[in-house]
């Protein structure tokens, strides 16, 4: 057979060959950008260097990374499941539906997460949920401790402690979690069985849990933050935070920074591995009362008896938005798609866009109504089935993890309101199951034992581990411009020009202070020592004028050139 010589032919295949090439192209285009969205750092970092092992160190690193995105990004087709926010038809506003109405437009297996526990003799109630949000740990300030299934809708555990409750916190999964009673902290399994006392964190308020580092976190009376390694059982570090008792704490889920808000106005940040605040923030002219940081760790909302919620960006440690409440906040959470849960009074509320918006960000509303049991009965049973004498206060408020869900702890016991968008639909199962079976967690619990991070690594800037560490001049080099960069105003101000030598820059510097480095003084010594170089060169200065005038004489066109010597 031989080649045919139709033209036409030809270019059809051409045509084919080079749309199969653009539509290639276009695929890798859009996997590149997917590649970048999903890299956890720069893609297109240097790995030249003189030695070869350290170069085939960073040509193995560069090559998992892009493996690691390139793999993500062609997995995203598999996502089904899309996030989604209640629109309404009509004219009404969202944040007036009732709990109700929203209970009643779901389907089943949501509806059923709505529920009210009635326990109004041992409250107020501090909440928290295990990492793959299928078990809620509850704690009552008079001593009542008790676990829940949230998938089986069952009872673990429940038992009385017979002393005061200030915080409860699940570990790194629901077979152990701690309590913060009256004098120590504690921590029990999932029967209830006392395992351990840790008698070093005295008198704690609040407890955190660092999940990649295996530490316990507490704060508490005698305003010192600690940290306990509950792998190893050892103690890794203590700070006093210098602002007194703190009963506020959180942590960045990025960098494992730690957050406290303190009675002073000031939310400070603590690292085990620095023996001081990392940084300060005056955020509220009044204590502050709650504190959250958004699962990216670009936003932290702080909340103060001012009245006011503020949201922060941690990138900059600058205010972005400020709202003012209708009572003080107590407790603030925010979910893993950026919805902010606040619990004030007796009412609870979910803004959303507040990172971004400045008005119209609030997105439901809901009010506790629990019957008052003293009227339960007789002429005042129609005034409490209205729940008109209700006594409701909020204690804490908490996202269940991967489901729309919002948990709130009060007075009256245990209320959770269906919040449409506030969960994240694709959730990594490898991460995170909420469906694992026995031998799964055991697995996992294993795997996470064996890729636990020291607690060196907690640091603002979580990008240095595996990075090649700089040369100690460049790194102060680099410092320095950093901090001059910080200090410098944007605004030039000129010299004022003051009478009798005040304008010098020998009278300036004697007006400052000895023991105060700054940037304006660095400033003042290197303009004296230019100064001092030109008159040392013969330029034109205090010392050198005369020998120039000549020079200048004739440079100089004006009215004033007549006076020269020529």
């Amino acid at each position: 057979m031989g080649k045919t010589n139709n033209p036409d032919a030809v270019k059809k295949s051409g045509v084919k060959k080079s749309s199969k090439k653009s539509l290639k192209a276009i695929a890798d285009k859009k996997l590149n950008e997917a590649a970048t969205k999903y890299a956890r750092g720069p893609l297109d970092f240097s790995t030249k260097s003189e030695h070869k092992a350290l170069r085939r160190t960073l040509e193995g690193a560069k090559k998992k990374i892009v493996d690691a995105a390139t793999r993500t990004a062609t997995a995203e087709v598999l996502l089904t499941s899309d996030p989604g926010f209640i629109e309404m038809d009509d004219n009404r506003k969202v944040f007036k539906l009732k709990r109700q109405e929203i209970v009643d437009n779901v389907d089943l297996n949501t509806a059923k997460n709505c529920m009210d526990l009635q326990l109004p003799n041992f409250g107020p109630y501090s909440i928290n949920y295990s990492g793959n949000g299928r078990h809620l740990l509850f704690g009552g300030r008079k001593g009542h401790v008790a676990t829940y299934d949230c998938h089986r809708m069952q009872v673990g555990c429940e038992m009385q402690l017979k002393e005061d409750v200030y915080d409860v916190q699940y570990l790194h999964n629901e077979t152990l979690f701690a309590v913060a009673q009256n004098r120590y902290a504690y921590v029990y399994d999932n029967k209830g069985v006392e395992i351990h006392c840790m008698k070093r964190h005295e008198r704690p308020y609040k407890l955190d849990y660092l999940p990649y580092h295996f530490l316990l976190t507490t704060v508490g009376h005698s305003g010192w933050i600690k940290w306990h390694d509950i792998s190893t059982g050892e103690f890794v570090a203590g700070y006093a935070t210098g602002h007194g008792p703190c009963r506020v704490l959180t942590h960045n889920p990025t960098n494992a920074v730690s957050h406290t808000g303190h009675s002073n106005g000031v939310v400070s940040l603590w690292s085990p591995a620095a023996g001081k605040s990392l940084a300060s923030l005056f955020c509220h002219k009044s204590p502050v009362t709650a504190v959250a940081v958004d699962r990216e760790g670009k936003y932290m909302a702080t909340a103060g008896l001012d009245g006011y919620l503020k949201i922060w960006d941690l990138r900059k440690f600058t205010s972005l938005q400020s709202y003012k409440l209708d009572h003080p906040a107590v407790s603030v959470d925010i979910s893993d798609r950026g919805l902010i849960g606040i619990g004030m009074g007796r009412n609870v509320q979910v803004l959303r866009n507040a990172f971004t918006q400045a008005r119209d960000v609030t997105y439901l509303s809901h009010s506790i109504r629990t019957p008052n049991a003293a009227l339960a009965s007789g002429a005042g049973a129609a005034a409490a089935t209205k729940s008109l004498l209700s006594s409701v206060k909020v204690q804490s408020v908490a996202f269940r993890p991967l489901e729309d869900v919002l948990c709130a702890g009060h007075s009256h016991g245990i209320s959770t309101f269906i919040v449409p968008g506030a969960g994240e639909p694709n959730f990594d199962s490898f991460e995170q199951n909420p469906f694992s079976t026995l031998r799964q967690r055991r697995e996992t619990e294993v795997q996470t034992l064996l890729t636990k991070l020291a607690h060196d690594t907690i640091a603002l800037d979580s990008s240095f581990v595996g990075s090649i560490e700089k040369d100690s001049a460049e790194l102060q080099a680099e410092h320095k411009s950093l901090f001059e960069t910080a200090n410098a105003k944007e605004i030039s101000k000129k010299d004022k020009n003051r009478k009798r030598g005040k304008n010098k820059i020998s009278a300036k510097l004697r007006r400052k202070q000895k023991n105060v480095v700054d940037a304006q003084l660095l400033k003042l010594k290197d303009k004296q020592a230019a100064e001092r170089a030109q008159r040392a060169s013969g330029g034109v200065g205090a010392e050198g004028a005369t020998s120039s005038c000549s020079s200048s004489a004739s440079a100089f066109q004006g009215a004033l050139s007549r006076f020269y010597k020529k």
